[in-house]
């Protein structure tokens, strides 16, 4: 998986591990759970006879100084890429159809982003419980253009990508469907185009009863507050290019006997 990783170090008698072999061990250390290079190292070592099985390790396994040296050198989206497409290889194997796609922020790491902190893009395998790649927004970025970056590494046939509302972007949605994946994405309140055609598609619903729509509700209690959703799903809305369904979330919640109604989202599915 990253034999075409390339290398940072220069061709010397020191080299002493293959590339491949450094990343592989430390790959699979911290999925065991390892934290730092000293036990990524340890790791290694009493898994070397495993190791051995498909690995080199011409010179044994790697001190923890040396993978502390590789990975500061490393080109960190060189081996995102590869580990994303070799997560992405794994889930396919395991049936993968769910890949959600979320930013989040690291309120005290200051960057100058767009939330003027660290922000970083990751795609979720939610079935399988895998992070399958991770992308920070650069500085001075935002995370609507940091969210194709996490896809262009990934297998996306047979999956359905499920995004907020920074990724309902036409050249995003393109994407996935150039890349074999189907998509569920939020409808942004600010994008009124997009909204009011959304309303429109409901508009017509509802003057036919909405009949043939899909319709459903729940309800629950937790972190005192009560709260109801009703969903409505209208499947192949006319004029509407590659989308397979439009659905409608309306949320009702109860905090202290105080009573809060609205609209939690709208979605456009393609599937």
């Amino acid at each position: 998986m990253f034999a075409d990783v390339p290398d940072p170090r220069i061709e010397t008698a020191n080299k002493l591990h293959p590339l491949t072999d450094i990343l592989v061990i430390a790959t699979c250390a911290v999925i065991a759970g390892a934290d730092g290079w000293d036990e990524i190292a340890e790791y290694g070592r009493t898994k070397e006879p495993f190791f051995r099985r498909f690995l080199e390790l011409p010179n044994g396994v790697p001190s923890h100084d040396t993978f502390e040296r590789v990975f500061a050198k490393l080109d960190p989206d060189a081996f995102a890429d590869r580990f994303g497409r070799w997560m992405g290889a794994l889930c396919e194997s395991t049936g993968l159809v769910h890949i959600a796609i979320d930013g989040k922020s690291a309120r005290r790491s200051a960057q100058g982003t767009f939330t003027g902190c660290l922000h970083v893009v990751s795609a979720w395998a939610t079935e399988s419980r895998l992070i399958l790649g991770q992308r920070s927004v650069p500085e001075g970025g935002h995370e609507i253009t940091t969210v194709p970056d996490p896809l262009a590494a990934l297998d996306l046939r047979g999956a359905v990508v499920t995004l907020d509302a920074a990724g309902c972007q036409k050249a995003t949605i393109e994407q996935i469907r150039a890349q074999g994946g189907e998509y569920v994405v939020c409808v942004k309140g600010n994008q009124k185009g997009l909204r009011d055609a959304v309303g429109d598609v409901f508009d017509m619903a509802a003057e036919a009863e909405f009949a043939g729509c899909d319709m459903a509700g729940e309800a629950g209690v937790g972190h005192g507050r009560e709260e109801e959703r009703y969903v409505t799903v209208v499947q192949d809305p006319d004029g509407w290019s590659d989308v397979g369904a439009v659905a409608l979330v309306c949320r009702e919640r109860r905090v202290k006997d105080q009573k809060n109604e609205g609209i939690q989202g709208c979605r456009t599915m393609k599937w």
